[in-house]
């Protein structure tokens, strides 16, 4: 299963609200995170009011075991040699005790050192261990070993209308059938235009759009 807290956020433009930050991500437990992280949307924090986008920087383990996949993801690509090689250091011994993850790298982090617990069978089956800086590394990882028809598909759906009562019923169309579609849906409200994107797999998309289609 995967973990995640819940953070309070204040937006710039007064809202508060709340927003999970995922420290592991399974994905066989809970595969719709793949094209969370795909979509480049995993630990950001959208407010609810104005829309408004932060990313925040937290380092996470992403676990696939259909594809063989266990990557620890450092958030930042521009991180000096010095600080990688003190986390791989760290890494490395975490791995060969093959216990437990760690949420964050230490105390220090803030987190009060909360760990990630793995059953005998968990720990047996564990991939070889990849280090990644940055999401888009990640994103490239995991796109070399998913199938064409597992990759990350879109599908917008737009409308011009100013009504909020008429927005929130495209919203609410929108739901229903990413739902049914097993896709994630991600909102573009613009002054003249107002976007649902539904994401997920090329082949939920390809049947969602085959559904949308006249005659479908």
């Amino acid at each position: 299963m995967s973990h995640s807290i819940t953070q309070t956020f204040t937006c710039p433009c007064g809202q508060a609200f709340t927003s999970s930050i995922y420290h592991y991500v399974n994905v066989a437990k809970d595969p719709q995170l793949r094209y969370i992280v795909l979509a480049g949307l995993l630990n950001v924090a959208i407010c609810p009011s104005c829309g408004r986008r932060a990313a925040l920087a937290a380092p996470f383990i992403y676990s696939d075991q259909a594809h063989h996949l266990l990557a620890y993801v450092h958030p930042r690509s521009d991180t000096s040699e010095e600080v990688r090689h003190s986390i791989l250091e760290k890494l490395r011994a975490v791995y060969v005790n093959a216990a437990s993850y760690p949420e964050q790298q230490s105390n220090k982090s803030g987190n009060g050192g909360r760990s990630i617990s793995l059953s005998p069978l968990e720990a047996r089956d564990m991939p070889p261990l990849r280090i990644v800086f940055g999401l888009d590394q990640l994103t490239a990882l995991i796109n070399s070993m998913l199938s064409p028809k597992e990759r990350l598909g879109r599908l917008a759906l737009s409308t011009q209308s100013h009504d909020e009562a008429e927005r929130g019923q495209f919203l609410d169309i929108a739901r229903k059938l990413a739902s049914e579609m097993h896709c994630n849906i991600d909102i573009e409200d613009l002054p003249d235009e107002y976007t649902v994107w539904l994401y997920g797999s090329r082949h939920h998309i390809g049947a969602l759009m085959r559904e949308l289609a006249p005659g479908g």
